[in-house]
């Protein structure tokens, strides 16, 4: 099992707790019905909005016992999780709705959960996993869930969401184990030696990074008699650069093929790892990697 389905799975455990813990209460106040399908169905029109489409029709929303909500729409329509985060919580606020509500958006042709989160009266206790990955333009429907209004008894959900995030980090630990493990028993039964103690193999193959070489699976550069220790997320991220030297490459692909294991993309640490790409190959200087504004990253190499 990889290191996404168990997060997934521990996001999963702390969102069923946390919303087992209070649904068994009188969720809204005490609107008109058809008020409340008014309601519902703006929401969905800012969200239509917010995607920019402002003629498709919001469907006739649904109601589930205990004040739970499926929006449907009649065209398909993209999103990125945070930005969707935003406008349904300034809809319901500006609607004086309850602020401790649960949001799910499915997939229409599998009624899977692409994308899920919590919100709390509380905000320390949101619960809001996977931000910022913009989701393909397809068909979703929203379910909007309104817990207690009332204070409920959430005495297990400190508990329960230090287990899921101790299940979270235990599973990052071993994948990590084993993705390390399984790179020493490719490249040698022994223990790792020091980068000065490695002595590149004739059959390994070298790319020419102006007066470097980079060895890819060695995880290492070599400038004469000199060689360079590299990480395996360093290594990665040159080798994206070294494939397509003096060209800008976008930094979400940079992101996508260097970090799409990890399950969370941090855009700070692309910077970070340039920044230290940088350092390790400062003693050529006809060699640099370029910040280009707005677009993304170059790694120019002067003939």
């Amino acid at each position: 099992m990889t290191f996404k389905s168990l997060l997934a799975i521990a996001v999963a455990l702390v969102l069923i707790v946390s919303w087992t813990v209070i649904r068994d209460k009188e969720a809204l106040p005490a609107f008109d019905k058809a008020e409340e399908m008014i309601m519902m169905r703006d929401i969905g029109h800012k969200v239509l909005l917010h995607a920019g489409d402002s003629s498709s029709r919001v469907l006739p929303v649904q109601e589930i016992a205990g004040h739970e909500y499926i929006l449907q729409f009649q065209s398909r329509f993209t999103f990125i999780p945070d930005s969707l985060v935003r406008v349904v919580d300034r809809a319901i606020r500006a609607h004086h709705l309850p602020l401790s509500y649960m949001v799910q958006v499915i997939a229409c042709n599998s009624d899977q959960v692409i994308f899920g989160y919590s919100m709390h009266q509380d905000s320390t206790n949101n619960i809001v996993p996977c931000i910022g990955r913009e989701q393909e333009k397809a068909c979703y429907k929203i379910r909007l869930l309104f817990p207690a209004t009332n204070t409920a008894n959430t005495s297990y959900l400190l508990p329960a969401s230090l287990l899921a995030i101790g299940l979270s980090l235990l599973a990052r630990f071993l994948y990590n184990k084993r993705r390390k493990t399984a790179r020493a028993a490719a490249a040698t039964p022994n223990e790792p030696v020091p980068a000065t103690d490695i002595e590149p193999s004739p059959a390994t193959q070298a790319v020419n990074i102006g007066r470097y070489l980079f060895y890819r699976d060695k995880q290492l550069l070599q400038l004469d008699e000199q060689t360079i220790a590299l990480t395996a997320k360093e290594a990665k991220l040159l080798q994206v650069f070294a494939a397509a030297p003096n060209e800008v490459i976008d930094r979400n692909r940079l992101l996508k093929e260097v970090w799409e294991d990890e399950g969370v993309i941090v855009g700070r640490s692309l910077d970070m790892f340039v920044s230290k790409l940088r350092k390790k190959l400062q003693q050529d200087p006809g060699i640099s990697i370029i910040n280009v504004h707005g677009k993304g990253y170059k790694l120019a190499i002067n003939a």
